[in-house]
């Protein structure tokens, strides 16, 4: 919860925000990026809190749907365009330099936004010096560790009892996060978490409605990735550029909203919603009728239709959930709304991903056995003697379905990697024929994967776009429009 304890600083003090980045790069083992993995989100925490401090203290309300239109825009285009940019540079392999790269092309450009932000942004703090709640930071630190943790690991893991005593033990230390922020609050200290914000119907139900949405958008966007790397063999460019036409879509619309709402008002919440639903709908059915190696053109009309969806949807939320916050609320509320996009994005990709792996899991056994005649008319096609043929399909069978049952379906298991030895030693023909066999049976189990996965990603789909209908529906209980209280805002847009 840095990201609500990040307001408590200036918007011009982020300097460390780019040395994680650098420490990302140099780490030599994977406990030393998994460490300064976590630096980095401790430094995007803190900074993320000052983006909504900006825009509460050098804009009044009435400018809000504009910028938070820009905003909303350059969101949505960073988090689409993400993938496209990392799969150029590791194909790239810039200076032999593969993943590394990815961070460290953040130095540059985090450095030119230093320089920019020294001269041209004013420090946007609101009166008065906030102090930290360490109790309250640390609590809610720790009680969201215990409750995320588990949800991520505990497939993976197996559920051991270690897993299931953390995520029971995450309720009495929320709980406690809550009760100490509701005491400190009542003391006239300065909370983590102002609860009296949430007395208020339009910004509890505007963060309940940003919290869901946050976390079906990160977990669709990861079952997509998942899709069509693992699952359909893509490279990391092609994939990015598949969801190409979402980013164009999502940004083109977020700079539109603002003048969408001033037509029909909140009414566009539920309707980028309706785009959403219904542009994931018709994704889905795309998929089965291209199946695992779908055509550009195919999937660009629905993925730029869902952006769009998305385009009118995340500014104008943000800015109803702004609306009707008091000016001394507005640090608390730059720190709370990030922190709710994150945990909801956390909380969403966990829950989603047990689905998603359940049912690639799920799908994996008709998907194995469909493969079956294609394997044999491979074998037969490289020289297997007939005889033989079959023991081959049982091993497939076994290896395939083992993997893609297993809580890493991308990782084929240590007993499938190499065909079994033993015997005498084999001819240089008998050679060639065995290594052939394995090449058929390593292309047949990528065919049932990219079936497992496409079925599994399917009802993702669906799954999501019901939840997009229940946001939409819900988004349609706030206020018709936005009633800004009175802000002493220092510019206008």
């Amino acid at each position: 919860m840095i990201s609500s304890a990040g307001d408590a600083s200036s918007s011009r003090h982020w300097p460390s925000s780019c040395s994680p980045h650098s420490l990302c790069g140099l780490a030599q083992t994977p406990t030393a990026l998994v460490v300064s993995r976590a630096l980095q989100g401790l430094a995007a925490g803190s900074m993320s809190a000052q983006t909504f401090a900006i825009i509460s203290g050098l804009f009044p309300k009435r400018a809000h749907p504009r910028v938070f239109g820009i905003y909303g825009a350059t969101i949505g285009l960073a988090t689409i365009c993400g993938p496209l940019v990392g799969g150029l540079l590791i194909q790239w392999d810039l200076f032999g330099w593969g993943w590394r790269l990815i961070f460290f092309v953040n130095l540059p450009l985090g450095l030119a936004a230093l320089v920019l932000g020294y001269f041209y942004l004013v420090d946007a703090k609101p009166d008065g010096v906030r102090q930290l709640d360490v109790g309250g930071a640390a609590l809610s630190a720790v009680g969201l560790f215990l409750l995320i943790f588990p949800l991520a690991e505990g497939r993976e893991r197996g559920w051991p009892t270690s897993i299931v005593v953390m995520l029971l033990c995450s309720v009495p230390v929320l709980f406690a996060f809550v009760v100490h922020e509701w005491r400190l609050g009542r003391r006239g200290g300065d909370p983590v978490l102002r609860l009296e914000l949430f007395t208020d119907r339009a910004f509890s139900l505007g963060a309940a409605i940003a919290f869901v949405f946050f976390g079906t958008l990160t977990s669709l966007i990861f079952t997509i990735s998942l899709t069509l790397q693992f699952g359909f063999g893509f490279s990391p460019l092609r994939a990015g550029m598949m969801t190409l036409p979402w980013a164009l879509g999502t940004g083109l619309a977020a700079l539109a909203s603002a003048a969408v709402y001033r037509r029909i008002g909140n009414l566009v919440l539920p309707s980028g919603m309706v785009l959403f639903a219904g542009s994931l709908v018709v994704l889905a059915a795309q998929l089965q009728h291209e199946g695992t190696d779908p055509r550009w053109s195919a999937l660009a009309g629905p993925l730029f239709i869902g952006g769009a969806g998305l385009g009118l949807f995340v500014a104008p939320v943000q800015t109803a959930i702004l609306a009707t916050v008091r000016p001394q609320n507005a640090g608390s509320v730059s720190g709370l709304l990030p922190t709710v996009q994150q945990v909801g994005s956390s909380i969403g990709l966990a829950v989603i991903g047990v689905v998603f792996f359940n049912l690639v899991a799920t799908q994996s056994a008709d998907a194995v056995q469909a493969e079956r005649p294609a394997l044999t008319a491979r074998l037969a096609e490289v020289g297997v003697p007939p005889a033989l043929i079959p023991r081959a399909e049982e091993t497939f069978v076994r290896c395939a379905s083992e993997q893609l049952g297993s809580t890493s379906p991308m990782k084929v298991p240590d007993e499938c990697r190499s065909p079994a030895s033993g015997g005498a030693p084999l001819g240089a023909a008998q050679q060639q024929i065995a290594d052939s066999a394995v090449v058929a049976a390593r292309e047949s189990t990528r065919s049932a994967a990219g079936e497992a996965f496409l079925q599994a990603e399917r009802r993702i789909l669906w799954i999501i776009a019901a939840v997009a209908a229940a946001i939409g529906v819900a988004s349609l209980t706030l206020p018709r429009r936005n009633q800004p209280v009175d802000d002493g805002s220092v510019a206008a847009a």
